[in-house]
């Protein structure tokens, strides 16, 4: 089936006009620039190559989310070069939050309050107001954020902060204090600033920093409240996290702070560990796709032999989702809808067990990603899908689902003008809603903020997985 062209043209104008994010790249000297939209503002994260050896092995990530905080900014300057790993930095307006106007609404963020789902929602209410629109376009602001970090390479993550006097300090984590549930341990330092101190998620971090007589605190993943801050998002993903807190102008204690902690990491060599949930956690709720829109046609292919393993993966054809992922693709369906199209969907939340299967029989990692890394379907933030009209017919694209080839890449031309065509509309409309693509499968979708989730073997079908007996124990077909 292809689309008329008064039809087609009409839906694609009317969708990509909601596309809420686009960033573009500028390379400098030593550094690189790229200007990220969040609705009419424009902020310039600027990343510099710390060259140096750094810590043997460790590759560390220095940030300064804040575009107030010049403190951190001029103590990192003058310590950090030579030291290896990279900085990044927000510049905007100067300020500590940053405001914008999205769908004739003013909003404002604090960028160290959006790498989770209930942090988002938090802060744009706690600033101005939440909507949808402005919900996504944070999400999309967040995932661009953390990818130039480089966090999915990074062992460690070292914050650079600064507060003002009395406000936020070591003693808010004390018994008694705002903060206490917060910390699992704390470490004062006699006679010390209160509001010079480090936030750690580390008990060797945690330790060798206390032993160079700091003011430490170490956060308490069991009860750490979720803010949707960076030490949050690295304690989930079992990233080692540091942040340096200090007081605005208090540059020398800043830079000795910053010298201790390139020592500690030489020392202790901290080292990233694939956080894996077997239940989901807190603010991760993995639903049925099929509550939240029942107009979905579903293809559940790992719970029949019709995959790449030829064997059944899962016990049933229910398709699972994270709950943000779940309602934005429903907003695809719902715009698909009314021109007479609607979304099949083959795969969405996958276990990690299943993973493992799919790698032993494709281990490529163009198609199938490292159980060893992880898949942004088991963090339940991943789809496939194909478009059906309203029979529920396929319409032809470039090549079959899981076709591991060239003809499933998005650069691959050589097809019908009609498969083409259908694919390019299946990439507008989830593009359109904030799915991102993956080059290499036509079908497969991220959605935003899928790094504020573990990786997962959680099971949540009521059923063994593997019903046709365990594919670890079997050879491929």
């Amino acid at each position: 089936m292809i689309l008329p062209r008064t039809r087609r043209g009409s839906l694609l104008a009317a969708l990509v006009a909601f596309v809420p994010f686009a960033p573009v790249e500028a390379d400098a000297a030593d550094s690189t620039r790229r200007t990220l939209a969040l609705g009419d503002a424009r902020i310039d994260v600027v990343t510099r190559s710390l060259d140096g050896r750094g810590a043997a092995g460790v590759a560390a990530a220095f940030v300064s989310v804040h575009d107030d905080e010049n403190t951190a900014i001029l103590a990192a300057d003058t310590v950090l070069p030579g030291h290896g790993g990279r900085l990044t930095e927000l510049r905007h307006s100067g300020d500590r939050e940053i405001g914008f106007r999205l769908g004739g609404r003013d909003h404002r963020i604090d960028p160290n309050r959006i790498f989770t789902p209930a942090g988002r929602r938090a802060t744009l209410e706690a600033l101005g107001v939440w909507s949808q629109p402005a919900d996504d376009a944070v999400a999309a602001f967040a995932d661009a954020l953390l990818g130039a970090m480089g966090i999915d390479e990074a062992d460690v993550v070292v914050a650079l902060h600064n507060n003002t006097p009395d406000r936020y300090t070591v003693a808010s984590y004390a018994h008694g204090g705002p903060l206490a549930a917060d910390a699992a341990d704390l470490h004062l330092r006699p006679h010390g600033d209160p509001d010079d101190f480090f936030f750690v998620t580390d008990r060797r971090l945690f330790d060798a920093l206390a032993a160079k007589g700091h003011s430490v605190v170490l956060q308490h993943e069991a009860t750490v409240a979720d803010d949707g801050s960076l030490s949050v998002l690295c304690g989930r993903l079992g990233i080692p996290y540091v942040n340096v807190e200090a007081e605005h102008g208090h540059q020398a204690e800043q830079e000795a702070m910053l010298r201790d902690v390139v020592e500690v990491l030489e020392s202790v060599r901290p080292k990233r560990i694939m956080a894996v949930a077997t239940v989901p956690p807190a603010g991760c709720e993995l639903v049925d796709l099929s509550t939240i829109d029942p107009t979905f046609v579903i293809d559940a292919r790992y719970a029949t032999t019709d995959n790449v393993t030829g064997r059944r993966l899962v016990p049933s054809g229910t398709i699972f989702l994270e709950r943000s992922a779940a309602e934005r693709l429903a907003r695809v369906q719902a715009s698909l809808r009314h021109h007479g199209l609607r979304l099949k969907v083959f795969d969405g939340y996958r276990p990690l067990a299943v993973q493992r299967a799919l790698w032993r029989v494709k281990p490529d990692a163009r198609y199938v990603a490292d159980p060893a890394k992880g898949s942004r379907h088991n963090r339940g933030s991943a789809v496939d899908v194909t478009l059906v009209d309203g029979a529920g017919h396929e319409l032809a694209m470039p090549s079959a689902f899981d076709e591991f080839g060239e003809r499933s890449h998005l650069e691959f031309t050589d097809a019908t003008p009609e498969a083409l065509e259908h694919r390019e509309l299946l990439q507008k409309v989830m593009r359109a809603e904030g799915f991102m693509p993956m080059p290499t499968e036509w079908w497969h979708f991220d959605a935003p903020g899928w790094r504020a989730f573990p990786v997962m073997d959680a099971n949540p079908y009521q059923a063994a997985l593997f019903p046709d007996g365990d594919t670890t124990e079997q050879d491929p077909p």
